[in-house]
């Protein structure tokens, strides 16, 4: 399974990992109820979750209102139109009620695999959580960490690929990226551990479509100025970023060569390498302390497992949401 958490961080849940998101899937859809969920492939069915104000829809006196410290008990029935058969669920949860669907085509009422549908969703409803309103803004930060890190896994398959195709244009686009990425989260990793807190600013990791965003001349600048890069390494952050920029944007109105593009690939592989390593140190000093988004749960000698991989491809696939670069659940 692999947890998944409404927008605005009001639930959370766990799918199983076999199943996508899809209204970010599907043009036009927005990122409202119902939120929709179906395999990545051979799909039988779609399971579908909303969540309103009880102040909008009023409570229903026929079912309890129901405290948020326990197993949710669902009220279930059925419902056929002859097209379609619908499972429906419904509860209402301290200051939401909530509604559960699994819907599937009549003509698969008696395939086995329906069965095992209907198993997974019910092991989702389950897991089904209200997540308490204080803690809905830090829930709905660590939903767009998750983007973050789903983010820069799918980067990691377009390097593999510019590294393959020797493609040094894409290959110092992406490594900036990733450069960038990398110092974000060092930063955000550097104040929880000096605040003792949980807290994520948010700003470093996610920019909205009408949002001003930082640039990747303050991050260096921010991370300088909290000692988490030295001088050098400053330096060379900005030389290379000047090259960078020359490439992107004055490829053909100068007289740099594409030989001189494999040389600022090369660099940039090096400084990669070398400011991930900085991110690890970081990520290990807050193992163990309680706080912070590393602090509990993981340990230096952690492995994947099988299960960390699929979840891991899941991640980059939803990203992508390309055929070529999809990945095998």
């Amino acid at each position: 399974m692999k947890h998944w958490t409404e927008p605005n961080g009001i639930f959370i849940v766990n799918i199983p990992i076999e199943w996508q998101y899809r209204n970010s899937v599907i043009e036009n859809i927005e990122e409202k109820s119902p939120y929709s969920f179906e395999p990545y492939e051979a799909s039988l069915g779609c399971f579908q979750l909303s969540c309103y104000p009880l102040s909008e829809r009023g409570i229903n006196p026929n079912f309890p209102v129901q405290k948020n410290n326990s197993r949710i008990e669902w009220l279930e029935s059925r419902k056929e139109d002859g097209e379609f058969d619908i499972l429906l669920y419904h509860a209402q949860v301290d200051d939401m009620l909530c509604m559960v669907k699994y819907i599937y085509s009549t003509e698969n009422r008696n395939d086995d695999r329906i069965e095992q549908q209907i198993e997974y969703a019910k092991k989702a409803l389950d897991s089904f959580r209200i997540i308490p309103k204080t803690d809905r803004v830090l829930a709905a930060n660590l939903n767009k960490h998750d983007n973050f890190l789903g983010s820069l896994l799918a980067s990691s398959d377009l390097l593999e690929n510019a590294y393959k195709n020797e493609s040094h244009i894409e290959l110092v686009v992406i490594l900036s990226n990733q450069i960038d990425a990398f110092l974000r989260i060092s930063i955000i990793l550097h104040q929880q551990l000096e605040k003792q807190t949980n807290d994520i600013e948010v700003k470093y990791l996610f920019q909205g479509d009408n949002e001003r965003g930082i640039i990747e001349r303050k991050i260096y600048t921010k991370a300088h100025e909290l000692k988490i890069i030295d001088d050098n390494t400053y330096k060379e952050l900005n030389d290379l970023y000047n090259l960078r920029n020359r490439v992107i944007h004055r490829y053909i109105i100068s007289f740099l060569k594409t030989r001189d593009i494999a040389k600022i690939a090369y660099d940039y592989t090096l400084l990669n390498e070398k400011i991930k390593l900085i991110l690890r140190t970081y990520e290990e000093k807050q193992f163990g302390t309680g706080f912070g988004i590393y602090g509990r749960g993981y340990k230096k000698d952690d492995e994947f497992d099988e299960t960390d991989y699929r979840r891991a491809y899941s991640m980059a696939n939803d990203k992508h949401l390309l055929k070529k670069l999809k990945r095998k659940i």
